[in-house]
């Protein structure tokens, strides 16, 4: 057995036994795709430790990391990804999470993958021919004005972002899901998926998590939080951790009915989101 897939194979089972990986599926993927060819530089015991790692930096920032595997494996389970998906993913970043994207969705499927960093995105196109990804097509540009041919049935996030811009929502098919790193300044930032229910966006399940944020070249827009249950206005935050209940609309859609049974609605440039919140979720960190 060679070295790296003996490494594979303590990363998968280090990852059952914290509790991150728990589907046979997910687990497959991650044996059949090696890591270090995405992470040139680093030691081979270093690209199969379950930590981030920096891979490009601008003026002593990092704006884009390779991503945690436990946090990987944990967001694709959400995704729930079936051979023959059409996946669209935000942010390329090394290409790693692409080519386990890829590996799910088998050769009847295929991922669309958009990256900023011109860099990026042309040593992630390299690797994959050089890995015989096939089914993989990089895209380079702002991912929150892109123009993209709709009807994903799959959509991942890799950045942190603060809101579902409209060509995100124009590129959703109908039943479609969506796991994104959001921080909407209620609730902390948490992984929240969401599964496509006709205008509605309704989260299954969120998670805690910390990414970095989304770049664009449009100006970053702020919005508004109102308070329905006025007692929240008062009460400590609810942290990542504690659940909530959260539905999202594009906001040239949203009617009155939709906001009347939301503790806290969170008005986005793109999306509103209408959040209800747990008695045993209040003050929770």
């Amino acid at each position: 057995m060679s070295r790296d897939r003996a490494l594979r194979e303590n990363l998968v089972s280090y990852l059952r036994r914290v509790g991150s990986l728990h589907d046979s599926t997910v687990a497959q993927a991650f044996l059949d795709v090696p890591r270090h060819p995405f992470i040139p530089g680093v030691s081979l015991e270093t690209a199969y430790e379950d930590r981030a790692l920096a891979i490009k930096e601008h003026d002593g920032t990092v704006i884009s990391s390779i991503s945690q595997p436990g946090m990987i494996a944990q967001m694709l389970e959400l995704l729930s990804v079936r051979p023959g998906a059409r996946i669209l993913e935000i942010g390329t970043g090394s290409g790693y999470n692409a080519a386990l994207l890829a590996t799910l969705a088998g050769a009847s499927g295929s991922v669309v993958s958009i990256e900023l960093e011109e860099d990026l995105a042309a040593g992630a196109r390299a690797l994959f021919s050089e890995l015989g990804f096939a089914n993989i097509d990089v895209r380079r540009g702002d991912a929150q004005t892109i123009a993209l041919d709709g009807n994903f049935d799959r959509m991942i996030a890799t950045v942190r972002a603060d809101d579902i811009p409209d060509v995100w929502w124009d590129a959703l098919a109908d039943d479609a899901r969506i796991v994104v790193p959001l921080d909407i300044a209620y609730g902390g930032e948490r992984v929240v998926a969401f599964t496509r229910r006709g205008n509605r966006l309704h989260a299954t399940q969120t998670q805690a998590c910390s990414f970095i944020g989304i770049r664009s070249g449009k100006e970053k827009l702020h919005g508004d939080i109102f308070f329905r249950n006025t007692a929240l206005r008062y009460a400590p935050e609810p942290g990542a951790r504690a659940p909530l209940q959260i539905v999202a609309m594009r906001r040239r859609d949203v009617r009155p009915e939709f906001l009347e049974h939301a503790d806290v609605v969170v008005a986005r440039p793109h999306t509103l989101f209408a959040v209800s919140v747990p008695s045993q979720s209040r003050g929770m960190r």
